[in-house]
């Protein structure tokens, strides 16, 4: 798949932000529809480890990569159990070898990944909104932000194809 420029990131992030109640449920409607197998993963991956606060994000940034990877010259496939899980199985060897970094060398592994990945724009959306400081009264624990950036680049790599 091309590269999504960082022009139809931002232009889907903020058109998917301003939906109004009515229209979120429409669009995971769609989402059932349309990508049966991510929204499933989305709604279960980590489920033991995250807080509500945590799921509700994961969801919307997942929401939003779905959205933003649909601005493609090509339309998405849907996704299959089994590329998912190849997805996931090549994101949790990553994560498994860079258990080991420091802060530092973590946060420069995470620099060449972004600027090698083929979506380096959709990765950058997700590590700013995965980062961002959350609402007030919302609970988003840091010791989660990693594994939610790794189920989200799960749910990339499965549209990236």
């Amino acid at each position: 798949m091309e590269p999504i420029s960082a022009e139809a990131v931002e232009k889907t992030w903020k058109r998917v932000a301003s939906l109004s109640l009515r229209g979120a449920p429409k669009l995971i409607q769609r989402m059932t529809k349309e990508q049966p197998v991510v929204l499933a993963y989305l709604l279960a991956v980590d489920h033991d480890t995250f807080n509500d606060d945590e799921r509700q994000l994961l969801l919307y940034v997942g929401v939003v990569v779905w959205q933003i990877m649909s601005q493609g010259v090509q339309p998405l496939t849907m996704v299959s159990e089994a590329v998912l899980d190849a997805a996931e199985r090549n994101n949790v060897k990553m994560a498994e070898y860079l258990q080991g970094e420091t802060e530092e060398g973590l946060l420069q592994a995470t620099r060449v990944m972004i600027s090698n990945y083929n979506q380096p724009e959709v990765l950058k959306y997700v590590v700013e909104a995965i980062m961002e400081e959350p609402e007030e009264g919302c609970v988003i624990r840091d010791e989660n932000r990693g594994i939610m950036l790794l189920d989200l680049k799960t749910v990339i790599d499965c549209f990236d194809v």
